[in-house]
């Protein structure tokens, strides 16, 4: 019971940095977090800091000023005590494995000899010695307390501060990369007879498919709405908190214009111009910045881990005590980096990354699309309704889990992620059916649990590649033929075909892969769903951020006329220019990802040389003693006989961790998802697994 009670503050901040990692997904906790910080500093000086203050905006948190200061004052303090707790714990763990007894005394300092006296440091430790605790652990206790906590108490008021500036040059890499699709956008529905107003209400409405520019334009729409500012200001506001340069000066230009009366739609028109040829040299910068981060990766990760590996096995042969550093390095540090590699990767391939959502708003809809977003306090008017829709609710999953069993295939096709939730059941049953009957007999070990958690580990990763790409291939046809599909619709609705017999005539001819889908939008228009409805269920079908970004785009103008041949021409030309930076993109990332691959080949025949060459012809250090040892020439060592199962397992699971690892950096590079990285990290663990297999 004392054991357990000992551990109680650690115990406590643990769970207190835990809840401060918890805070922001929860309202009712930073509610609290936010009272609990204000009452914790009355009085204080909060004022505003312009800069800081300006930050907060640019990063789009809508966090106040000075609750956003309160609370960073709450982080820091907790994370310092907390911290501090901890690095305790860990200094007094440290010291008993280090074996650090002994009299307390101070290190020589050397060249400082002007430094002030810290005997009384002594005398303050001597009462702790006195009770019976030892002095070096005392010392370390209090020294890693006091670094620990300064350490946390730095670290959160660097990251509280520097995460809105991080979080505001993201925005600014989207919000350019999203300008020239941004642009499009509002050219194609000011082409097609839409009010400007309406125009950026349009796109404020839908930001799950435009990102960040919307949510610029949002607060335009919101400072107009509540706060009753003109158009022209509201603008002119946004200039000046946006984080992007090219979109300040976008707004500003644009105020500029509609300030003198001039011509929106030939502004637009040159904007539209400008951006998508500006939008190659901004892919080019990404790139750019991917080729950097290739070789980082291969000289930090690769390069660096291989030369760690060496000299720490090197120097465990020579003195036997390198093992727990080899460890440390395989089973911490080797995945940390990869892990910071992946997660800075996908903060550098975000633009690259098109947001797709099927919900979007429609400007002058009905009543029963401007209510969508209307929430019921949950009663019934009338007492069977609650149960119809607990009937309806029952039927409409009944009705999907029918669908998929009709057609299992298709609907992993569809949704791949499925596949997870199907083969990981069956990879853990295997796994520990596989494993009941070694248990039984005792014949358990390492090396035979490691093969059967790679084999499930491959399985699942393997289904789900195979799904994925299937998908994906099928995808990027579909993409392909959409730019032809909106130049016959823009003819035939330029010629003067209204947009319903433009689908009835489109239908007939030859689109390749969008045969089928084009029959079926024909289909739901036969059976009393408008157009707008029929290119929603269309647009769900396919989920593809270009083609979100087309039936938005159509719906929303169909709204405002029927004479829609412009805007679909612009649409066209904005989804071929898409393809022809999407095809570059491919080709400029496959040359990274050759350089992934033989980084990781590299890897690989460095682990199989130390393992399987270098190891066994080691010296058996316990063998060779005394006058054997004196009389074995050039012998420094070597490794005793039960160490060499050790290293060579350690080495092994390290090229197993490093080819995931690899694997799924290797997707960021190419496809700029974890997703795409499941095809590379399989292709990496086979080869990994069945090499270092057939050679043990």
């Amino acid at each position: 019971m004392a054991a357990s009670l000992w551990y109680l503050p650690a115990i406590a901040a643990f769970l207190l940095l835990c809840l401060f990692v918890v805070v922001p997904y929860s309202g009712r906790l930073d509610r609290l977090f936010s009272r609990v910080a204000f009452a914790l500093s009355p009085g204080v000086d909060l004022e505003p800091d312009g800069y800081r203050e300006l930050l907060l905006r640019r990063a789009a948190i809508g966090t106040p000023y000075r609750e956003y200061a309160a609370r960073t004052r709450l982080y820091v303090a907790g994370s310092a005590l907390a911290c501090g707790v901890l690095g305790g714990y860990a200094a007094r763990i440290g010291a008993r494995l280090l074996g650090g007894a002994g009299p307390v005394s101070l290190p020589q300092l050397g060249l400082f000899t002007n430094a002030p006296d810290l005997s009384w440091l002594l005398e303050a430790l001597g009462g702790v010695a006195a009770v019976g605790v030892d002095g070096a652990i005392a010392v370390a206790v209090v020294l890693g307390a006091v670094v620990f906590g300064a350490v946390g108490g730095a670290v959160t008021h660097l990251v509280r501060w520097r995460a809105p500036s991080i979080r505001a040059d993201t925005r600014r890499r989207q919000i350019d990369a999203g300008m020239p699709r941004t642009v499009a956008f509002v050219y194609a529905l000011t082409r097609g007879g839409m009010s400007f107003p309406d125009v950026m209400r349009a796109l404020s409405r839908n930001e799950a498919v435009f990102g960040e520019s919307a949510t610029e334009v949002r607060a335009a729409v919101r400072s107009i709405d509540l706060f009753n500012a003109d158009f022209v200001t509201a603008v002119q506001k946004v200039s000046l908190r946006t984080p992007s340069e090219q979109f300040e000066q976008f707004t500003e230009n644009l105020g500029s214009i509609l300030r003198s009366g001039g011509d929106v739609s030939q502004f637009l028109r040159d904007q539209y111009e400008r951006y998508r040829e500006e939008a190659e040299e901004q892919q080019q910068e990404i790139l750019d910045l991917l080729a950097t981060t290739a070789e980082v990766y291969v000289t930090v990760v690769v390069a660096g881990m291989l030369f760690l590996i060496t000299i720490l096995f090197i120097i465990g042969v020579v003195t036997g005590q390198a093992l727990v550093a080899l460890r440390v390095i395989t089973y911490v540090l080797l995945p940390a980096v990869n892990l910071i590699f992946i997660a800075y990767l996908y903060d550098v391939t975000g633009p690259l990354r098109i947001s797709r959502d099927s919900e979007r708003t429609l400007v002058g809809g009905t009543e029963s699309d401007s209510l969508r977003g209307v929430r019921s306090d949950g009663g019934y008017l009338r007492p069977n309704s609650r149960r119809n829709h607990g009937r309806l609710r029952a039927y409409e999953a009944v009705r999907s889990l029918r669908a998929k069993l009709a057609s299992p295939l298709q609907a992993l096709i569809d949704r791949p992620a499925l596949m997870i939730y199907v083969t990981v059941p069956i990879a853990v049953v295997a796994t520990l059916y596989r494993l009941r009957e070694p248990a039984a007999a005792g014949e358990l070990g390492v090396r035979l649990v490691d093969d059967y958690v790679v084999q499930a580990l491959l399985f699942v990763m393997g289904a789900f590649t195979v799904v994925y790409e299937l998908k994906k291939r099928r995808l990027r046809r579909l993409e392909g033929a959409v730019p032809d599909l909106l130049d016959r619709l823009a003819s035939l609705n330029e010629a003067g075909t209204a947009v319903v017999s433009s689908f009835d005539r489109v239908r007939r001819s030859d689109l390749g892969p969008l045969d089928d889908e084009v029959e079926r939008i024909w289909q739901d228009i036969r059976w009393g769903a408008t157009v707008e409805q029929a290119l929603e269920r269309f647009e769900s079908r396919v989920q593809t951020a270009s083609v979100t970004r087309v039936v938005t785009l159509i719906t929303n103008s169909m709204r405002a006329s029927n004479q829609i041949g412009p805007v679909l021409r612009i649409a066209a030309e904005q989804a071929r220019a898409d393809r022809l930076l999407e095809r570059q993109r491919r080709q400029e990332m496959l040359t990274y990802l050759v350089v992934i691959y033989i980084s990781f080949v590299v890897f690989l025949v460095v682990i199989m040389a130390i393992d399987f060459v270098l190891i066994p012809n080691l010296p058996d250090s316990g063998a060779i003693s005394g006058d054997a040892a004196e009389r074995a020439p050039g012998v420094v060592g070597g490794v005793e006989s039960s160490d060499v199962d050790t290293y060579q397992l350690v080495f092994f699971h390290s090229a197993l961790i490093q080819s995931l690892l690899s694997g799924l950096v290797g997707g960021m590079m190419g496809g700029g998802s974890l997703k795409d990285g499941a095809k590379h990290a399989t292709v990496m663990l086979s080869i990994t697994y069945l090499v270092l297999t057939l050679l043990g």
